[in-house]
């Protein structure tokens, strides 16, 4: 493709009204639900590892001595929610509480 052939091609393209653009856009979405799709019985068994985590205050110095029953402060109050992460997606917010001897997250909302 030649110089000129691309500057035309850009300048079509740049005079699109948006009655062009809505006949590109489908009506209806192939699948409302999860749910739905063909393959959801395998889907649904997928392991999904989620994080939750509080940022520290932490230095290097921290790093090199560190001892057992240390203490770091956090970034954010107590009352404040955690992020809860399942890879760069963040699903919500959560608190974390203890359930029978071991840390629980609570989701407290979604998105």
């Amino acid at each position: 493709m030649t110089g000129i052939e691309l500057a035309t091609r850009s300048a079509d393209a740049g005079t699109a009204t948006s009655l062009d653009l809505m006949r590109t856009v489908p009506k209806a979405p192939w699948m409302m639900r999860i749910e739905e799709h063909p393959h959801w019985e395998t889907l649904a068994q997928l392991r999904v590892r989620m994080r939750a985590g509080v940022g520290l205050r932490f230095k290097v110095r921290d790093l090199l001595t560190l001892k057992e029953g240390q203490v770091f402060e956090s970034l954010s109050p107590a009352t404040d929610d955690v992020p809860v992460r399942a890879g760069q997606a963040q699903l919500g917010w959560s608190e974390f509480e203890v359930l029978e001897q071991r840390m629980a997250l609570r989701l407290t909302r979604l998105g």
